[in-house]
């Protein structure tokens, strides 16, 4: 309350509500500094499991598998099967309907073993060698190695060489101080396309596509074109930042990612709890105000058929 209304007030409750003002004011600077610091700490914890403590711990997870994972945060979280539960719960809804499963960015193997588990042809591509290894070793202890191809490399527009940035396993990214890592670690990674990999194969196929890849997902799509138009539509699970992690600001691809689903026909769905679709006036509004109105930045972009069949719609 401000201005001639506050003199009728008892004095009492005048200086309340001026302490008041003064303790959200200082919430309002103390919490964005609250916020920087967690994520150093959360940075520092990524450094150090990546390129110091290298111990790996096997649970079983309660999604039925075994996992070999470091110290990452994020590892934590799958150990426990509380890694992007909207998400898995999305790809164990699609894949009993699915044939193949495509992991771009396969990390240690997560959806990799999920999608095994339900006896599923997997394709997966991760180019960084610590994630390698877990992933080849998460393989052979669940028995799966029959069941999944390894491409040790990543993917993009065209075929080539790229620089992956930053010490960590699970958010390495080509996006130069992608989310505030440092850019002073590198390494110089072979890249193709999923076009060149895939060429015809699987041509009558459902294929499920999960594309996890820090920054670089328009770069993945742009050599996925023609796997994209396939008139058997792949289920693509997506995740595509606006403002999140992007060091120059909003991610300059937003739209044309949408788009280009959109003019293959595609029909686009937030991965949440409960999915909602997504059309291009929500994009617009989330451009224009800077944020989505939702928790989250995973999309599954998939055919009409699809999307009624697997219930995201009545």
């Amino acid at each position: 309350m401000k201005g001639k209304t506050i003199k009728f007030l008892p004095e009492r409750l005048k200086q309340f509500l001026k302490s008041f003002d003064a303790i959200v004011a200082l919430n309002d600077r103390i919490l964005p500094l609250r916020r920087k610091l967690n994520w150093q700490i959360h940075l520092l914890k990524d450094f150090w499991g990546t390129r110091i403590w290298k111990r790996t711990t096997e649970v079983s997870t309660p999604l039925g598998f075994k996992l070999i994972s470091g110290f990452h945060p994020a590892y934590e979280l799958m150990r426990r099967g509380k890694f992007e539960v909207n998400e898995v719960a999305i790809i164990e809804r699609i894949l009993p309907k699915a044939d193949v499963f495509i992991d771009v960015g396969a990390n240690l193997g997560y959806y990799t073993c999920l999608a095994s588990k339900y006896n599923k042809h997997v394709i997966a591509f991760e180019p960084q060698q610590q994630n390698l290894q877990c992933l080849m070793q998460n393989l052979v202890g669940n028995g799966y190695e029959q069941l999944v191809e390894i491409f040790p490399l990543a993917l993009g527009a065209h075929p080539g060489l790229l620089n992956l940035y930053g010490a960590s396993g699970p958010s390495a990214s080509f996006v130069k101080d992608w989310a505030g890592y440092s850019s002073r670690f590198k390494q110089l990674i072979p890249v193709s396309t999923l076009d060149f990999v895939l060429g015809p194969r699987f041509a009558d196929k459902q294929l499920i596509v999960k594309i996890d890849v820090e920054g670089a997902e328009y770069k993945v799509l742009q050599g996925a074109v023609l796997t994209i138009s396939r008139e058997k539509k792949p289920v693509w699970l997506l995740e595509v930042c606006l403002r999140e992690f992007h060091p120059n600001g909003a991610n300059p691809d937003y739209r044309e990612i949408f788009e280009l689903f959109w003019s293959n026909g595609y029909v686009c769905y937030t991965a949440s709890e409960k999915p909602h679709l997504v059309e291009s006036k929500d994009v617009d509004e989330w451009l224009a105000g800077g944020n989505n109105r939702y928790e989250g930045f995973n999309y599954v972009f998939l055919s009409r058929e699809m999307a009624k069949d697997a219930q995201f719609v009545n």
